[in-house]
C-alpha cells in the first residue's frame, strides 16, 4: 500500500462520526491491497467492474451494482477492467432494531433510482457533515440505512471464487483463468500440470470446488467485464471466454445469472 492510500485510510479513521465522507475515482485502474477501516464502506461501480477480497473469498461486483463493506472488515480491492470509475461513501451506521444487515458484506444491484440518488448525494463534494448541513445528512443516512432494504440483492456472483487451502491448486486456478478462450477441460489441466485425471478430480473435489461449475463462473464474470470495457459484440465475448456458439453462451449466463446477456447489460 503506497503512502496516499495509507494517509486517505487515516482520514476516514479520523473521520468525525457525524460526517458522510465521498470519495469519486476517476478513469483508473484500482488495487488496494488489504485494509481495514473504523467506517461502513459503501462503493458504486458506477464504471467497470470491481472485485473485493475478503479473507479466502473473492466476490465480484458488476458494473452499476453496489457493495456494501461493513466497519472493521478487512478487505482489498482490484479490478480487472482496463478502467474503473467509483463512488465511494464512507459513514457510520449504528445497528438496526428492524434486523436489517447492516453488518453483512453484500452487493446490490443499483437501479435508476438508487442511482440517481447515489449521484445526488455524491455530487455534495466530499463531505456532508450533519453540523453543517443537518437536513442533507439526514436524507443520505436514511438513504443509505434503506439500501438493503429496496435493493435487489445480487446473490448469483455474490461468491465466486474461493482460495483452496491446498497451494498444489493455486497455479492451476490461475492458469484457468488465464486460458478461458482456449476452453480447457480436466483431462489438458491433469497432463499439463503432471496430474493424473483421478488425482486432480480429487483434489478439486476436497477443495469443495466443481471444476465445470467453477470455469462456467470464470467465464461469465470475465463476460461481465468485457460487457463493461465495451466495444465486442455479445458473439466475440461468447467467443473469447471460451463457449464454441453464442447459443451455449446464452444458456450458460441465464443459468448462472437468471437472464440473458442482453437483459443484463440493459438492466445495467
Amino acid at each position: 500500500m503506497n503512502q496516499e492510500q495509507k494517509s486517505y485510510i487515516s482520514l476516514i479513521n479520523h473521520t468525525r462520526k457525524e460526517t458522510i465522507r465521498i470519495k469519486k475515482t476517476g478513469w483508473e485502474e484500482i488495487n488496494l491491497p488489504g485494509h481495514t477501516h473504523e467506517r461502513c464502506q459503501i462503493i458504486y461501480t458506477l464504471s467497470g467492474t470491481l472485485h473485493v477480497q475478503i479473507g479466502a473469498t473473492n466476490y465480484f461486483v458488476p458494473e452499476k451494482h453496489i457493495a456494501w463493506i461493513p466497519s472493521y472488515m478487512g478487505h482489498e480491492l482490484s479490478s480487472n477492467n482496463r478502467r474503473t470509475s467509483l463512488v465511494i461513501f464512507y459513514l457510520s451506521l449504528d445497528a438496526c432494531e428492524d434486523g436489517t444487515p447492516l453488518n453483512e458484506f453484500s452487493i446490490y444491484h443499483a437501479d435508476s433510482f438508487i442511482a440517481e440518488n447515489l449521484k445526488f448525494i455524491a455530487s455534495k463534494g466530499r463531505e456532508i457533515n450533519r453540523e453543517d448541513a443537518p437536513d442533507l445528512y439526514a436524507f443520505a443516512l436514511g438513504f443509505f440505512r434503506l439500501l438493503p432494504t429496496i435493493c435487489q440483492n445480487m446473490e448469483f456472483l455474490l461468491k465466486t471464487l474461493a482460495i483452496p487451502n491446498d497451494a498444489r491448486l493455486h497455479p492451476i486456478l490461475a492458469y484457468l483463468q488465464e486460458h478461458l478462450q482456449e476452453n480447457p477441460k480436466m483431462p489438458q489441466l491433469a497432463e499439463h500440470f503432471g496430474f493424473s485425471v483421478r488425482n486432480l478430480s480429487r483434489l478439486f473435489n476436497e477443495s469443495g470446488i466443481r471444476f465445470s461449475y467453477y470455469v462456467n463462473n470464470l467465464r461469465i464474470m470475465r463476460a461481465i467485464e468485457l460487457f463493461a470495457d465495451g466495444g465486442k459484440t455479445m458473439q466475440q465475448i461468447a467467443y473469447e471466454v471460451g463457449f464454441s456458439t453464442p447459443n451455449n453462451f446464452n444458456r450458460v449466463f441465464r443459468q448462472i445469472t437468471g437472464m440473458s446477456p442482453h437483459n443484463f447489460v440493459k438492466n445495467d
